[in-house]
């Protein structure tokens, strides 16, 4: 007979992902120990969980990964539902599509990443809008036009622009017109890193102008 997925392993499941959560993923023992549960009895239920798929062990210990099959059955994370017009209007779906593990997983966040404030509206034709946050990944250098966070020399501060190189000056370019670009020398312009995603809070935001 093939394993089930019953009450005890959806509660294993469940006190997987919120040790996880606390400390990074458990080993069999320590998930056993959190449970109440010999290391013996455990096993048994891993295996069946394997075997459903909802769990694997990874490294040099063992930790205990949670599939994405697995966060959905326990609802970990955020629900999906679906997509939502920004032109004309459709219906919203009632039921959710699926589950976003975390916002790490659905931002793509790396080891080293950071997150970074913005003040100002020299980037508010991309969306960035003041108050919003940027995830960085650290990166001595950019292709041109990427979005960037780097350090003015003399100011002792760090930007957020459009970086471009001809030949030995760096252009940083605003997404506002009322912000002029500014140029540097090469050499004095330090790239911190590329901005891979934007976290914005709702609320009402100005209307910027095109051209």
């Amino acid at each position: 007979m093939p394993p089930r997925l019953t009450p005890l392993r959806l509660n294993l499941l469940r006190l997987a992902a919120q040790l996880t959560r606390a400390g990074g993923p458990p080993s069999a023992a320590e998930l056993a120990r959190a449970a109440g549960l010999t290391e013996a009895t455990m096993s048994f239920h891993l295996r069946a969980l394997a075997e459903l798929g909802m769990v694997e062990r990874r490294g040099a210990r063992g930790r205990l990964h949670l599939s994405d099959q697995a966060r959905a059955a326990i609802q970990d994370g955020i629900p999906i539902y679906g997509q939502v017009a920004a032109g004309a209007p459709i219906l919203a779906e009632q039921a959710p599509d699926h589950v976003t593990p975390s916002l790490d997983q659905l931002l793509g966040v790396r080891e080293g990443d950071f997150l970074l404030q913005v003040r100002g509206d020299s980037m508010t034709g991309i969306g960035v809008m003041d108050g919003d946050y940027v995830l960085v990944r650290p990166a001595p250098q950019v292709l041109d036009g990427e979005v960037a966070v780097v350090l003015i020399p003399g100011e002792n501060a760090a930007t957020l622009k459009r970086v471009y190189v001809f030949g030995d000056e760096v252009v940083l370019v605003s997404e506002n017109p009322d912000h002029p670009r500014r140029t540097y020398p090469a050499a004095d312009v330090r790239v911190q890193g590329r901005m891979v995603a934007r976290l914005g809070l709702a609320g009402p935001r100005p209307l910027t102008r095109r051209a």
